[in-house]
């Protein structure tokens, strides 16, 4: 009897699992659900505290600090700062204080020249993708760049200025773009801190205003040259400061 029931067991079992594999195949399809890990988190904050001009020239970091800004352990904020430190984002100052590598002036015609080159790609894809939403958007941000700049906001600006020119690499299509454009911002992102004082921020800001007008009439031709004026005069400006 007992040999019998178990048999009855194990039949049952077996047809249930046959259904469920059954009903499975259904959903084979349906991609898996993809968790974000710390690591990445913490990496990206720390991208955008350079990008978003919260670090500068001179200005050192740790990881006990950034680890207790953040609330984080220790763990993913060393691997990020070892990730940015292998891309030569940072560098050792000493010991475990980290900071931002000084860049000669070769160092920095090296990065415009690429800058030049690739953001000015991106511009012309993003205008071929351009929308209505696009421009109102970057007419929004071109308000906040305004205020900044009256109100002599360096800080301000360099968070815009990135917002500005983000939302036009990302209208380009292509994360591959994006991706190198912003390891080069990474690179030249804490420089633009020396702007300021050799009233950049205006001229920056006509050539903005420029490059909108040009996307939303479809100019690829005065938006590329608007994009290059205004990255061929901070270098200018940084090559002459350095």
């Amino acid at each position: 009897m007992y040999l019998i029931f178990d048999q009855k067991l194990i039949m049952m079992d077996n047809c249930l699992g046959c259904v469920l594999s059954k009903r499975m195949k259904k959903f084979l399809t349906i991609s898996p659900v993809k968790h974000e890990n710390l690591q990445s988190v913490v990496y990206r904050q720390i991208c955008n505290l350079i990008l978003e001009g919260e670090v500068e020239p001179g200005q050192s970091m740790t990881v006990a600090v950034l680890a207790e800004a953040l609330d984080v352990s220790p763990m993913p904020v060393r691997e990020a700062l070892s990730r940015l430190t292998h891309s030569g984002v940072l560098t050792t100052v000493s010991g475990r204080t980290l900071g931002v590598p000084i860049l000669s002036v070769e160092d920095l015609k090296e990065l415009y020249r690429v800058r030049l080159e690739i953001e000015g790609t991106a511009v012309e894809w993003a205008l071929q993708r351009r929308t209505e939403l696009f421009v109102i958007t970057l007419r929004e941000i071109l308000v906040d760049l305004d205020d900044a700049e009256k109100r002599s906001d360096n800080k301000a600006f360099i968070a815009g200025n990135y917002r500005f020119h983000e939302a036009i690499y990302k209208q380009s299509g292509s994360e591959i773009l994006l991706g190198i454009i912003r390891t080069l911002w990474l690179r030249v992102s804490p420089y633009f801190h020396f702007l300021d004082a050799q009233g950049h921020l205006q001229l920056s800001n006509d050539c903005h205003k420029v490059i909108v007008d040009a996307i939303e009439n479809g100019d690829t031709e005065t938006a590329r040259s608007a994009l290059v004026e205004d990255i061929e005069r901070a270098r200018t400006t940084l090559t002459k400061m350095n």
